[in-house]
């Protein structure tokens, strides 16, 4: 399945004209798997070996944007919402799969953005199969431990204003007004 996001993982960067060419590292699963579920953490870049590694739990339907996101990372692109708005081009460069898996992080970013009323009316307004998968997404994210999940937060918003992502944590959100600005075509 990850493989087929290499051919729009490079077609992305030429047109974001990266000059180099980027390794891809295979996405693996790893000891962490216990943590990442705990902490509801759905991917990451080991910074020692700058492998991809993977929640086990993520959805199938969830995947491929985990990885494009986690690639994006290994390009250079350190900020959260410049990763995660790589990640959503890539998608959007695959097939119908990989399209969907990119807008369904999308909207739930933009779901953020949004009052609880807005976002009750906008995802009733779905179809059946979107809003199953929203559903399947919560009911993931809710088996971590709260605990550990603020403790995880916590520490790894620091981690990204240490490494100047001044916004942190919050810097996720930012991929809507990434997309809002994008003009295509041009």
């Amino acid at each position: 399945m990850d493989s087929i996001l290499e051919m729009p993982f490079t077609q992305v960067q030429r047109k974001l004209g990266l000059k180099r060419a980027v390794v891809l590292g295979r996405p693996k699963s790893s000891a962490l798997g216990w943590y990442f579920r705990q902490a509801a953490i759905d991917g990451m870049v080991d910074p020692f070996f700058l492998e991809i590694l993977i929640n086990p739990e993520v959805l199938p339907f969830e995947r491929p944007y985990v990885v494009a996101h986690e690639w994006a990372h290994l390009a250079g692109y350190a900020d959260e919402a410049e990763a995660s708005f790589v990640g959503w081009l890539i998608c959007q460069t695959g097939g119908v799969a990989t399209q969907y898996s990119g807008w369904l992080q999308l909207f739930t970013q933009l779901l953020g953005h949004l009052p609880a009323e807005q976002r009750v009316s906008l995802t009733g307004s779905l179809g059946d199969g979107p809003r199953s998968d929203l559903q399947a997404i919560s009911t993931r994210v809710s088996q971590a431990t709260p605990f550990i999940r603020r403790r995880s937060a916590r520490i790894y918003d620091r981690f990204l204003k240490a490494n100047r992502v001044s916004e942190g944590i919050a810097s996720y959100g930012g991929v809507v007004d990434l997309v809002l600005g994008i003009e295509f075509g041009r």
